[in-house]
């Protein structure tokens, strides 16, 4: 295992210098020219300057790269006829005051020309910014374009949101930034202020990274009997543009995963900084109703529970309260405020963001604070009739349906207050023309409202309490260094460099426990044991240059390598220890080399390959630890490698009950005499009777730990064939073969390549196609790595790695002829196929150890559409999934091996699996529409979100008829249809300030979220007003 690791630290050092000397080593190389000497039909009417250049580059196929300074308040003659490429751009820029020079190509079949103002006193050309399709990242609204256009201009699915929309559809909480984007979503919304993105039913640790300026961070909670969610926390106050990228691929400066990525960008300098000046500040205030104040509890630490009025198991509780199970603690219920205290103008939810950015020199500068402070919402009032109906069995399965029962509609739904705190700080050092350094630092602390989900009851599932927890506190440091090289003389050369950090302190009501908890009389002091304290630290690099070979072949290398490491504080007293489970603690590295390539053989052909390198190791700090105190014992496991069977029989004769009790009184050590003389004894008694057998038998697994319906006795035939069995008597015993084997806190490791494939056909100008096929491997994160909550490993059986294969097929066409558009509107359609089976799932089993299922397979379809004309403009998406399949014959049988009624593939995942309640919706719909009013200065919209109603039969059948057990952990709550209306108008003045009112849920419509872990309502209608000044 030590000559793998050697393995892999050289191929990663390997890649990073074959980067680094290839890019030193062909300084000198020219570039090739001839691209610049075709000929191109050129039509580009009279507008300003900016929007001209952006036409003539989409026409000519070139990279213009441009100071937003040189173009202000210009104007462009009209422009038409047959150009050359470099001929055109000089006729259009003719006599605008305006120059170019030529750079080498960032794509080897691409002209690359950088504009500036022609050389006057004072004029100070800052950094340059891509409005074609270079490789550089742009910032404000450029990066915004660029995000938008990139839907339709890759040959991979992606969706994308901007800065403005974010702000105008900011929503509650920060996982309302997915709200949205095409089938992309996010689990537990309303219970816990972070992301846990979900895309194309793909979610959970490690499947879908949140990438924030390049660094990562993401830990996983419990929920208790709701399983478990990953969170990445970011204040959407910061944030600039976010990029969901869909399945697997190697997409530079992107380690993505299984499912895709998350990929935000903070704002940037240009986000500030308007063009054509050199210094900017902007101040944006803003208030929003439906938020009511929080009644935080005072904790009772450090009280004798005997003396606290009404505490579970004291004088005045309920007789079968106990402190040690302290539900009913009167000092966590609160009495809910109603629809009558949510008053329109109450501006309970408070927010403000200061921002100054300026252009100095060789130095960009930018500095941010955001502060947000919102109470606990109130739900909507309408449409609430699924959540209300009554006569239901009070089961598990019917929570969902009878909540606005307990949260009746229009009601304050505590633990949902937020008050969060962000600083940011960016400076981008351009050390010459084609190289920069930009060091970034961003702090958030927020503080949110969180409770457990299985503590929302207070005596069981028909008694849902108005219980008010402490609110949680996490505080997430993020710092990284970013280097590019670029320099204009040389094709091989375009490097980009990455170091980062994350510190990540979490405070959060996950533990498992109550905020106020005795252990009885003997011990009757209260202290806290809901709070779970741990500390995630990670450190990464990112390495990749990007090459052209003459002007048909281009070769991306890269590598990236991430340590992280989670530690705790808490201390841990014992097996039990108040609710609480282990506090998870260890270490884990990961190393990807990847490299690219891109041949464009024909004018209407491009293909694509790649392959990634991965391997990972992963270490068990806090079961090390026990077992350095000799406390491994504790955290032993009891492994079932082998079942039993029971059955009965009609006998006549005693030797059927001799044959098959003989050999217990063998093994258990009885002498030859004892067993005759026994036999004697049962001959006697059975000679000449009838009489009802119970014979066992053996059920084995094979040599991976898995059971088969074909070796299942109860379902193979092979006991109910039997002439004289007892019909119905086939079932599982407890027997079997059974081991206890001690926790061994050794590393774990594993490694695999992965490849990649696509073909681009381009039919015509604004039409094409293209096929792809991805591979990646998802190795286990920290949460499965090590032992604690939810889940644990199965010490009989090492977790092997997923391996996701995903196929994509598209159409795109470019629709802006059909409309007679210019070309700076749009008008774009795509429809995309896609199939994503992944092998060898990470997934919970029967006995909530960790083990591997032997596929999931997810298919379906997706529909994007845009178009604006400058003054009309509307977006539309369509998500629907065709199959949602997990498959394992192993976990299917031992949820029922007595009938085998739970086939070998089921929807969505098994009774009890973290996959089921990872479900998206089978069909959702995503329509914004609006339009521009006085040159621009008046922008209104308005959204529309559906989402078609939970549905799973078999799982029905399941739980109400064939009553399949395990149903009771990791319960999926389902929803009812749900549609929502957004909408805002702002106002833009010339002196700077900016007017926006905005509103979400305007229906005030009762909801689930879909994917929800918790019992928490949506928010109801909610009226937002803000101000923005920027100087």
């Amino acid at each position: 295992m030590r000559k793998h690791s050697t393995h892999r630290r050289v191929l990663l050092g390997l890649a990073i210098a074959v980067a680094i000397h290839s890019a030193a080593h062909a300084q000198t190389q020219a570039a090739s020219a001839g691209a610049s000497e075709n000929m191109h039909v050129i039509n580009v009417p009279a507008q300003p300057l900016s929007q001209a250049v952006l036409a003539y580059a989409r026409q000519a196929g070139i990279d213009v790269y441009v100071d937003d300074a040189a173009l202000a308040g210009r104007q462009s003659q009209a422009m038409e006829g047959n150009y050359t490429a470099l001929g055109g751009l000089e006729a259009l820029l003719a006599g605008s005051g305006v120059g170019y020079r030529q750079r080498v190509s960032n794509n080897g079949a691409r002209v690359n020309v950088q504009l500036y103002n022609l050389p006057a006193a004072g004029t100070v050309v800052t950094d340059s910014l891509p409005v074609g399709a270079g490789d550089a990242a742009p910032g404000g609204d450029s990066r915004d374009m660029r995000g938008a256009n990139d839907v339709f201009d890759n040959d991979f699915s992606s969706v994308y949101k901007g800065k403005a929309e974010l702000e105008h559809y900011r929503g509650t909480q920060p996982a309302d930034a997915l709200k949205g984007m095409v089938n992309v979503f996010s689990g537990d919304m309303r219970n816990g202020g972070a992301l846990d993105p979900n895309v194309r039913g793909i979610e959970g640790p490690g499947r879908v990274p949140v990438i924030i300026d390049g660094t990562e961070q993401a830990l996983t909670v419990w929920r208790g009997y709701n399983g478990a969610n990953n969170r990445s926390y970011i204040d959407p106050s910061l944030i600039g543009g976010i990029q969901v990228l869909k399945g697997p691929g190697i997409t530079r400066d992107v380690n993505s995963s299984v499912g895709g990525a998350v990929v935000v960008k903070t704002l940037s300098v240009d986000d500030i900084v308007k063009p054509g000046k050199n210094f900017g500040i902007e101040v944006k205030a803003e208030g929003a109703n439906n938020s009511t104040s929080p009644r935080l509890p005072t904790l009772l630490t450090g009280q004798d529970y005997r003396n606290v009025p009404g505490f579970p198991g004291n004088t005045g509780s309920a007789a079968w309260s106990s402190p040690n199970a302290p539900y009913t603690d009167p000092t966590l219920r609160e009495k809910l405020k109603t629809d009558r205290d949510n008053k329109t103008l109450s501006m309970g939810d408070r927010a403000w963001r200061a921002a100054i950015a300026g252009k100095t020199g060789d130095f960009d500068l930018l500095g941010a604070y955001a502060y947000r402070n919102r109470g606990n919402y109130y739900s909507g009032r309408n449409d609430a009739q699924y959540y209300e109906q009554e006569g239901l069995p009070q089961n598990t399965q019917t929570l969902i349906r009878r909540l606005a029962n307990d949260y009746r509609p229009g009601d304050e739904i505590p633990n949902t207050s937020s008050k969060m705190q962000s600083w940011l700080f960016k400076t981008t050092w351009h050390i010459t023309d084609d190289q920069s350094l930009e060091l970034g630092l961003r702090d958030s602390l927020s503080h949110y409202g969180e409770i457990m989900p299985s503590r929302i009851f207070v005596s069981g599932v028909n008694d849902i309490g108005a219980i008010q927890w402490p609110e949680s506190k996490v505080d997430a440091k993020a710092y990284n260094l970013k280097y590019r090289w670029n320099p204009d003389n040389s094709p091989y050369i375009n490097l980009h460099a990455n170091v980062w950090t994350t510190r990540t302190a979490s405070h959060t009501y996950t533990s498992g426990g109550f905020p106020n908890y005795a252990q009885g009389p003997d011990n009757p002091i209260i202290y806290n044991t809901a709070l779970a304290n741990s500390q995630n630290n990670r450190v990464g690099f990112t390495v990749s240059n990007k090459m052209h070979f003459g002007e048909n072949v281009d070769l991306t290398i890269g590598g990236d390598m991430q340590h992280e490491k989670l530690s705790s504080s808490d201390v841990y007293n014992g097996v039990v220890d108040g609710w609480r489970q282990y506090p998870r603690a260890g270490r884990r590295d990961e190393y990807n080399i990847n490299f690219a390539a891109q041949w464009r053989p024909l004018s209407f052909l491009t293909l694509d390959a790649g392959m990634r390198y991965s391997a990972y190791r992963a270490h068990d700090d806090f079961l090390a630890s026990q077992v350095r105190a000799g406390k491994g014992s504790q955290f032993g496991v009891v492994a079932q490698s082998s079942r039993e069977f029971s059955y009965d029989t009609m006998e006549t004769s005693p030797e059927a009950f001799i044959k098959a009790y003989r050999p217990s009184l063998v093994e258990a050590g009885s002498t030859p005499e004892d067993i005759a003389a026994w036999e004697d004894i049962v001959r006697q008694i059975y000679e000449g009777q009838t009489y009802q057998l119970t014979n066992t038998v053996p059920w084995l697994p094979d040599s991976k730990g898995k059971y088969s319906r074909g070796a299942d006795p109860c379902v193979n035939g092979t006991v109910k064939n039997l002439p004289n069995y007892v019909a119905d008597t086939c079932m599982v015993t407890t027997g079997g073969k059974y081991d206890l084997v001690t926790g061994s806190p050794r590393t774990r490791r594993g490694h695999a390549w992965a490849p990649m494939l696509s073909a681009t056909f381009n039919f015509t100008r604004n039409s094409r196609a293209y096929i792809r096929y991805a591979e990646a491997y998802r190795f286990p994160s920290m949460f499965e790595s090590t032992i604690g909550f939810s889940a644990s490993i199965n010490p009989l059986n090492e977790l092997r790695p997923e391996h996701a294969r995903t196929w994509e097929v598209a159409y795109i066409h470019d629709l802006r002829d059909v409309f007679s558009l210019t070309d700076d509107h749009r008008a774009d359609v795509k429809l995309t196929y896609f199939r994503n089976k992944t092998t060898d799932v990470i997934e919970r089993g029967n006995n909530l150890q960790f083990t591997n299922l032997d596929k999931q397979v997810i298919q379906g379809l997706e529909f994007q559409a845009r178009y604006d004309n400058g003054r009309f403009f509307t977006d539309i998406g369509v998500a629907k999934t065709l199959k949602n399949k997990a498959c394992d014959e192993s976990v299917a049988i031992l949820l029922d091996p007595n009938f085998g009624r739970v086939p070998s593939c089921v929807n969505y995942g098994f009774i009890g699996s973290y996959l089921l309640t990872q479900a998206s919706p089978k069909l959702s719909v995503n329509w914004t529409l609006g339009a521009r009013f006085f040159n621009e200065a008046l922008e209104i919209g308005a959204r529309g979100v559906y989402y078609r109603a939970y549905d799973n039969p078999q799982l029905t059948q399941f739980v109400e008829k064939d009553k399949i057990s395990g149903y009771g952990l990791n319960v999926p709550y389902t929803w009812g249809t749900i549609v929502t209306y957004d909408a805002y108008a702002d106002y833009k003045l010339k002196n700077g300030l900016t007017f926006e009112l905005a509103g979400t849920n305007l229906s005030n419509r009762y909801y689930v979220d879909p994917l929800t872990r918790s019992l928490m309502p949506a928010p109801g209608r909610t009226l937002r007003m803000s101000v923005t000044a920027s100087f």
